[in-house]
């Protein structure tokens, strides 16, 4: 059964979700390693070892994000497995707001930050970076003083990296944040070329304000983004850096959701359409210039409006032929002489040009000229000529 959809007042920003104790205090496994039962070869479907020794060959180097990292083990095992032999790097050290390169994250605590291989003398192993981001700090004491790690304690929601990551997980993390959506599409232009995400997201905890389930359209929206999504599993994965742009700003969390299909107590997200996700209609194409000549008189319109000439207001009407060859202009058109002294000119590409020298022709007496042979030198060509007043 879907959760009841809270009252307004009752979705909770990210500060005040953050100190409930659905997220806060949580009691989500956080000792996941990188294999066997409790793993994310299990959880995710991939081992990450196997993908950071890929891109070690292909390019001497690699990084890992794991955001949600909880106890941070699988980091620690990892940093352990990829250790270059002689690297002999001090412990780690804890300094407030910082982060690699001395950029600061909104307040996050960064624990040890030298990436594997930086360190020592001799020949350096390969150089990996293993980052892992945490709203408490429940790291494991081991993990805590690695200086093989770059740990930070800080909102996944918030927090910014300063470089682009080969390969970024987060094994059901995104269960217990407000802005989902969010953190998944900035988590997708981290990726380095050809890099992997992959992160568990329950598209049924993602909801209107409203109450409508988005499951659905998130699918198709994720889809058309070449981004994948196993809706057994709910795990969201990617090759490769995205632009994910979604149509729906976030308006709030409910931490009341109850258990999610983990068993545990999660957090449902609510958002506000920001557009339809119907694509507009074309536009309609402009109006089509055109002539017609009829028992009323010479019809013009263009522009979208009718110039209406009756044929007791025509003097006469007459073709010719324009060329400039340095100015690349050769152009035909109809001249129409007004009884009062002015005059209005008809393009060859205008709707009924043809039909209309056609009727003229006919209806003034005149031979139909040949618009193929015809000469500037010819001057204009009379196809109708007012009457002389007897």
């Amino acid at each position: 059964m879907p959760a009841a959809r809270p009252s307004a007042d009752h979705l909770l920003d990210d500060d005040a979700l953050e100190r409930s104790d659905v997220v806060a205090n949580c009691a989500m496994n956080r000792e996941r390693g990188l294999d066997g039962v409790n793993s994310y070869a299990k959880d995710l479907g991939l081992q990450p070892l196997d993908l950071l020794r890929s891109r070690i060959a292909d390019q001497g180097h690699a990084a890992w994000l794991d955001l949600c990292c909880g106890a941070g083990r699988a980091l620690a095992q990892a940093a352990t497995l990829l250790r270059a032999p002689d690297d002999s790097a001090p412990n780690g050290s804890v300094s407030n707001g910082s982060a690699p390169n001395g950029s600061v994250p909104n307040g996050s605590v960064s624990i040890g930050s030298a990436p594997i291989g930086a360190n020592g003398g001799g020949a350096a192993g390969p150089q990996v970076t293993l980052t892992g981001v945490d709203l408490v700090d429940w790291f494991d004491p081991a993990v805590r003083t690695s200086s093989d790690l770059d740990l930070h304690v800080a909102s996944v929601a918030t927090w910014q990296p300063n470089h682009a990551y080969d390969l970024i997980t987060c094994a059901h993390g995104l269960h217990y944040v407000g802005d989902k959506l969010g953190v998944l599409a900035r988590a997708l232009t981290w990726l380095s070329p050809g890099g992997t995400l992959a992160v568990h997201l329950d598209l049924a905890s993602i909801r209107l304000t409203d109450g409508t389930d988005l499951g659905r359209t998130l699918r198709r929206l994720l889809r058309e983004s070449h981004v994948d999504y196993d809706a057994r599993r709910r795990i969201v994965t990617c090759v490769g850096p995205r632009e994910l742009d979604l149509p729906f700003a976030y308006a709030g969390a409910d931490d009341r959701a109850g258990p999610n299909y983990t068993g545990q107590p999660a957090v449902d997200s609510y958002y506000r359409p920001l557009r339809t996700g119907r694509p507009s209609p074309p536009p309609p194409p402009p109006p089509r210039d055109a002539i017609t000549v009829d028992d009323g008189g010479v019809s013009v319109w263009r522009g979208g409006q009718l110039f209406p000439v009756p044929w007791d207001e025509l003097m006469s009407v007459t073709v010719s032929r324009f060329a400039h060859a340095e100015a690349d202009i050769d152009e035909v058109e109809l001249t129409v002489d007004l009884t009062w002294g002015e005059f209005a000119t008809v393009s060859a590409d205008t709707h009924g040009f043809t039909e209309a020298i056609e009727a003229l022709s006919v209806l003034g007496g005149r031979p139909l000229p040949d618009l193929a042979a015809l000469r500037p030198e010819d001057g204009h060509v009379v196809l109708w000529q007012r009457p002389s007043d007897t």
